[in-house]
């Protein structure tokens, strides 16, 4: 169809040119133009003569830059529907500190949501890299600016992140926007890396697999970037199936009966 139109639209441009320029060489012989052609002087004859020449030359050129620029807008369109057929899948691997400034910066430009995952059986806190310490901190930030962003974060439940648990409850209790529960399915929490896959989804495009085969910094990178939408979604209902059957602690911004019940443990214990 679309090749049947681009062939009519060239017909026509060749067509209207071959008019024009007949009309343009009967010009000496048609009455309402003759008087052009009927001169004092030989030289302003090879004048009009020269502007005749000219003005069909610029037709020519018109008629043909015309087809081409149709065919450049066709084959454009053409690479515009491809794309769309097959989506640009750009794939990444990000060492630990570079998934920080990755992560953050894409949580910044959110859409609609966001979902995180934490599986290391100890809390961030434990470990003293500066750039670790101010990403959580301004992960946490984010969480509260960003209202208009759904957040669903997963932390592996061990005693050891209860505390850290704990304190973002306190800090993201009453905030519609936000997700927590613990992971309470999984290897013992001895086992440093657990079975689940550490997975975060941003939007219906982007998503990192963390931690593939260690929490720390170990070989050429840790983590991996992609940034397609069928993965992003198949890697979102992977998220969502473990969230299900996750202990909710914060509903919606509210406290739940586990999440109290972890706060009062806490606040016991101290």
């Amino acid at each position: 169809m679309k090749k049947a139109n681009t062939l009519r639209f060239n017909v026509i441009v060749a067509a209207l040119t071959l008019v024009l320029q007949a009309l343009l060489a009967l010009s000496p012989f048609v009455k309402l133009t003759a008087g052009f052609w009927r001169t004092d002087s030989q030289q302003d004859f090879y004048n009009n003569l020269t502007g005749l020449v000219g003005l069909q030359f610029i037709l020519v050129t018109g008629a043909v830059t015309l087809i081409l620029l149709k065919g450049s807008q066709d084959q454009s369109n053409a690479f515009s529907e491809m794309r769309s057929a097959f989506p640009l899948t750009v794939v990444k691997g990000l060492r630990e500190s570079e998934f920080y400034n990755h992560f953050r910066s894409a949580v910044e430009d959110a859409q609609h949501s966001v979902r995180i995952a934490y599986l290391a059986p100890y809390p961030p806190t434990e470990v003293a890299y500066k750039h670790r310490k101010r990403y959580y901190e301004e992960i946490l930030e984010l969480m509260k600016r960003r209202t208009d962003v759904t957040f669903k974060r997963l932390v592996r439940a061990s005693p050891r992140n209860e505390h850290w648990v704990a304190k973002m409850l306190g800090e993201l209790r009453d905030r519609p926007n936000v997700d927590i529960a613990l992971l309470t399915r999984d290897l013992p929490v001895d086992c440093d890396l657990p079975l689940t896959l550490s997975v975060q989804v941003i939007d219906d495009d982007k998503s990192w697999i963390v931690a593939i085969g260690s929490h720390e910094r170990e070989g050429e990178f840790r983590d991996i970037y992609v940034e397609n939408a069928a993965l992003a979604k198949g890697l979102a209902e992977y998220y969502n199936r473990i969230w299900l059957v996750s202990e909710k602690l914060l509903d919606r911004g509210r406290v739940t009966a586990a999440g109290q019940s972890l706060l009062e443990r806490i606040g016991n214990a101290e």
